[in-house]
Order: structure tokens, then C-alpha cells, then sequence
């Protein structure tokens, strides 16, 4: 605690206002609904055009489900009305009025308040969820050229235990051209063995508790209105949904070896009253991927199976020490952020909020995070560059954003080896462009008449963290 609160003081402060942030890295432009590859300007950033026509179908795919459940507020005669009522709440900064009126117009300022801004969020986290494989480290989807019966049986591998099986590998080559084996014989030896450290795979993940039973929690922070939920959402279910249209399911693997993938819990967490809007969120994306909702909908006795892709609402500001638990057997109805079974950590859009609202007690729930986060967690903040210049003290001064996370969770050194921090960096952009693609606006306004909403590009500032 004492590194995260002398932060500000040991960072070194531009005296006259904004520190210098990096160049913006160009736009990137996609075309949705086409078999061609996306248009993206920086041969750094140029994919194959498998992969973008993947990123393209899966975008379409989210916005459409978007359309289908706010057209009828964009039908609405009141819709542009209560649009501008919402921007003028937002203006003079009366969020809980906005988003926490308990009443039948107060659902309908959330609701419009969605269909206005959660379509191009949405899309841009879904980018982002892909970027950093999201779907991969929850257990819904294989790393590259491995295969498994499920998403969630077999435990990654780490990079200690692929050099050690590589060495088995050669050594059983070896052995076996000594012995005069054919290069048939050789391979078959080989994928015998495959077939062992699979077997080992999944047999400790159902030791550890991450077998057919298993249970993954995320939790998202300012998530109320549900832009990273149906982001997550649309990203499992286009994983589930390509495993299965590929066949990257072994159909060699016995049944007993086949692994669903484990159910999500995503923890919403937020001060207004989104419960209701985020309700209908995830019944959509079940509607659209059934992967996503339990394999079966009663158990043996007669109970409705909790959905794979579980949608839970948290009321409450995260900034209060009673939302956050690290003790087990707490009875309060908080967050737990010790939980052996957490993976994923987001604040999208929000760290600058509430850095604004108390830097001291964000910098207090960094260091809870820190300190209780199982080891492996990944940890995402992604916030708009136009808002990643944080005041410091009282002579106007700015600090970035992104370095100061860094120094906070990673330690003086960064998030290297040597950082020193509770955290390393897997990813790091300070001014990254996501474009919305050409055909956006036609796809999520396509249900009908009624107001036409426009989608924004976004520049971000992007971290993702990995626990130690």
C-alpha cells in the first residue's frame, strides 16, 4: 500500500501540463457482411484474411443481436426526447439521477442511454476480448494447432512443462530409430504419448477443480450497462460455435475424456440500477448462442441448471471497503477478489472516473486487487485516450494514464521480470484507433424505422495485466 500511495509523488510530473503520449496508432477499417479482408492501414497490424473475416462476422453477429433488442426503443416517437434528457443528466454530471432512478422512466433512460452507446463499446470490446484471447483463458477455446473434447478438461500448458514434454518427445524418437523403427512406427509412438500428456492434462484439472464441473468468475467494473458483458458474451458463444462447425473437437478423444467448457459467472458491478436491462442482455446472447445457456434445462432433480454464461448484477460502489471481501465466510454481499475460481478482472471506461472521484481509495482497491487476485488472473483497463491525462495536485499538472497504472501495479521497474510489482504486462497501448466497420451503422439501425443511431470510433488507452 505504501508503493501504490506515494505513486503520484514518486512519478515524475510534466510542469506544464500534459505529458507527451505516444504517436496514435492509425485506425484500423473493416467491412462488415463481406468475404474480404479488412481494410487496415500499418503493416504491423495487417491480419490474414481468415482472421478478418472471423473479426467482421462476429461483429455483425453482436450487432445484430443489439438491434433486435432496442429497435423498438429507436421506434419510439420519444426516443430522440428522452435521448437528449439523458445527455443533459450526464452534462451536468447527475449519474445516479441518470442511472439509478428507481422507476418506470428511469428504465427508460438506461434503456436508451444502452441503445444509444453500448453498440460501438460493445464492438470495440469485442475486438479487444479477441486481441488478448480472452476466450483461451477462460477454457472456451484451444490454443492454436492443440486440440481437446471441450474447452474446459484439459489445464493450459505451462512453458516448463512444454519444454519438458518436447524433451520426452525427442528422447522417444531417439530411442526408437535405434532400435531400427519405421518413421509410421516413430509417429505412432509419438502420438501415443500425445495422447498421455493429454491425459495428464485433464486428469490434474479435475484434481484442481477445473474438470466438466467446473465454474470461472469475471468480474467487471462499471459494467452495469453492459457493453464488456455482451462483448464476453459474443465472444464465448462465437468460440463454442466455431469449435464446433470445425471440428476441432478430437472426435478420437473416449467420452470420458470430453470436457464441456466451464461456466462463466460474470459479476456486473455498478452503481446504477442496470439489473434489469442486464437481464434481458444475457437472455439474448443465450437466444443467440445456445452454448451459452445449460446444456440441459433441469438436472436430475427437477432443477433449473444455472446457464454456462451466467449474468450476475452487483449494486453498489466498488470504492466502498464493504463491496470487497478477501476473507472467506464473509456474510456481506460483496465482491470476492480472493476467489481460487476468479480469471478475469475488467474496468472499462471507468478508471479515470474513479480516479477523478478519489484517487486515494482507487489506488486502495488497486492494492485489495493486488494483493488478492489468485496468480494467473488477467486484469483489463481500457479507457478513451481523451481521458488519460490524470490531474495531479493543484498547479494543473498531468500524468498518462497508462504509466501510472503501470508504476502502481507493476512496480517502479514495469511490468518486466524485475518490475517488482504484483503484475506483468501482456499488452500495452497508450492511443490505439478502433474503427467501427463500414457496414456497422446499416446493420445495428437495419430493424425497422425509428431514430438512427451513429457508432463511434474510439481511441483507447489499453492494459492488460497478468497476476504473478
Amino acid at each position: 500500500m505504501v508503493q501504490l500511495n506515494n505513486t503520484f509523488e514518486q512519478l515524475k510530473v510534466s510542469e506544464g501540463g500534459p505529458a507527451v503520449q505516444q504517436k496514435p496508432s492509425r485506425p484500423v477499417k473493416a467491412t462488415l457482411r463481406t468475404r474480404q479482408p479488412l481494410d487496415l492501414e500499418g503493416p504491423e497490424l495487417q491480419p490474414d484474411s481468415h482472421a478478418a473475416d472471423s473479426s467482421t462476422s462476429s461483429s455483425a453477429q453482436l450487432l445484430a443481436l443489439l438491434s433486435r433488442l432496442f429497435a423498438p426503443l429507436r421506434r419510439s416517437p420519444n426516443f430522440s426526447a428522452t435521448l437528449q434528457h439523458v445527455k443533459g443528466l450526464l452534462y451536468d454530471q447527475q449519474y445516479l439521477a441518470a442511472f439509478g432512478t428507481e422507476s418506470e422512466e428511469g428504465e427508460r433512460w438506461r434503456e436508451v442511454y444502452a441503445a444509444r452507446w453500448v453498440p460501438s463499446r460493445a464492438v470495440i470490446y469485442q475486438r479487444i476480448f479477441d486481441e488478448c484471447d480472452i476466450a483461451q483463458h477462460l477454457g472456451w477455446k484451444t490454443p492454436s494447432g492443440e486440440t481437446n473434447g471441450g474447452g474446459g478438461g484439459e489445464r493450459p500448458r505451462s512453458e516448463e512443462e512444454e519444454l519438458e514434454q518436447e524433451r520426452e518427445r525427442a528422447k522417444l524418437r531417439r530411442r526408437l530409430r535405434q532400435e531400427g523403427k519405421s518413421a509410421d512406427e516413430i509417429s505412432q509412438a509419438v502420438a501415443e504419448l500425445e495422447q498421455q500428456f493429454r491425459a495428464a492434462r485433464s486428469s490434474k484439472a479435475d484434481s484442481e477443480g477445473e474438470g466438466a464441473a467446473a465454474v470461472v468468475d469475471a468480474i467487471m467494473i462499471g459494467a452495469g450497462a453492459g457493453s464488456e458483458v455482451v462483448a464476453l458474451g459474443a465472444v464465448l458463444g462465437v468460440a463454442a460455435a466455431g469449435r464446433a462447425s470445425s471440428g476441432d473437437a478430437d472426435p478420437t478423444l473416449a467420452a470420458a475424456e470430453y470436457r464441456p467448457p466451464p461456466r462463466v459467472r460474470v459479476h456486473a458491478v455498478d452503481q446504477g440500477s442496470w439489473d434489469v436491462l442486464l437481464d434481458k442482455m444475457a437472455q439474448g446472447l443465450r437466444d443467440a448462442w445456445p452454448t451459452l445457456d445449460s446444456e440441459h434445462a433441469e438436472d436430475e432433480g427437477g432443477e433449473r441448471q444455472q446457464p454456462r454464461f451466467d449474468v450476475r448484477f452487483v449494486k453498489g460502489n466498488i470504492l466502498d471497503d464493504k463491496m470487497i471481501t478477501t476473507a472467506a465466510g464473509s456474510s456481506s454481499p460483496v465482491i470476492d477478489f480472493g476467489s481460487s475460481s476468479l480469471r478475469l478482472i475488467t474496468i472499462c471506461f471507468t478508471i479515470t472516473e474513479l480516479l477523478l472521484q478519489s484517487r486515494l481509495e482507487t489506488l486502495r482497491l488497486l492494492s485489495t486487487i493486488s494483493r488478492s487476485a489468485p496468480s494467473g488472473t488477467l486484469f483489463l483497463i481500457v479507457e478513451s485516450a481523451s481521458l488519460a491525462q490524470i490531474p495531479i495536485g493543484q498547479e494543473g499538472r498531468t500524468y498518462p494514464l497508462g504509466k501510472l497504472l503501470d508504476h502502481a501495479l507493476c512496480g517502479s521497474g514495469g511490468g518486466g521480470e524485475k518490475g517488482g510489482g504484483a503484475w506483468e504486462i501482456l499488452k500495452s497501448e497508450d492511443a490505439k484507433w478502433y474503427r467501427m466497420p463500414n457496414d456497422a451503422d446499416e446493420v445495428y439501425n437495419a430493424m425497422g424505422k425509428g431514430t438512427k443511431v451513429k457508432l463511434e470510433n474510439s481511441r483507447v488507452v489499453l492494459r492488460l495485466y497478468r497476476k504473478r
